[in-house]
């Protein structure tokens, strides 16, 4: 997987089937953080030069007292960017990475070549989880390298994504074992979605 700034692949002839735009942070009363609104705004972007034909945003809430899913939020953004409702995919069901690629793959359905949009220090995850729910990764851009609050917030972000992706290997096995089995658990949770 080749991992680039959103600029080079608007410089690039390069052309996928979709672009998925995975949610970050959600801040005060449930409105997203600037982490998913440079996400979201890449993906809006990279949607506008044509880059692919569809936009899927996807998170959910991880908080019971948030009630706008950070997707929804997503969407909203891009309708009131001008990009048409008709050509937004929303999976608004995840509280984890895992369950954004679960989820997705299921509205992305045969789509072969998808783009995906995050920040830099979780594209690797990112990455292996939609390849695991059978998604073909065809590219990856980073909205930003760093988080926009700041490089302490970077560093302890790129630790947490380290525990992550092995918190993520443990879940995606018990995952597999479950669909194995004809049993669909719900992993989801709070801790190192």
């Amino acid at each position: 997987m080749l991992s680039t700034d959103c600029d080079d692949i608007l410089s690039s002839d390069e052309r996928f089937d979709a672009i998925v735009v995975l949610s970050g942070s959600l801040v005060d009363h449930g409105v997203i953080g600037p982490d998913t609104a440079e996400r979201t705004d890449a993906g809006i972007d990279l949607f506008r030069h044509g880059v692919a034909p569809k936009l899927l945003m996807t998170g959910g809430v991880t908080e019971k007292r948030i009630h706008t899913a950070a997707a929804i939020q997503m969407a909203d953004r891009a309708v009131a960017a001008g990009i048409p409702a008709d050509k937004i995919l929303i999976e608004n069901g995840s509280r984890s990475t895992l369950e954004n690629a679960r989820n997705s793959s299921e509205l992305l359905g045969d789509t072969d070549q998808v783009l995906l949009v995050s920040d830099g220090y979780h594209l690797w995850r990112a990455w292996i989880s939609f390849e695991w729910a059978g998604v073909h990764v065809a590219g990856a851009c980073k909205s930003t390298t760093f988080r926009p609050d700041g490089a302490e917030m970077s560093v302890r972000l790129i630790v947490r994504e380290a525990l992550a992706l092995w918190f993520n290997l443990g879940r995606a096995v018990t995952w597999s074992v479950a669909d194995m089995f004809g049993v669909t658990p719900h992993l989801g949770g709070d801790f190192l979605h």
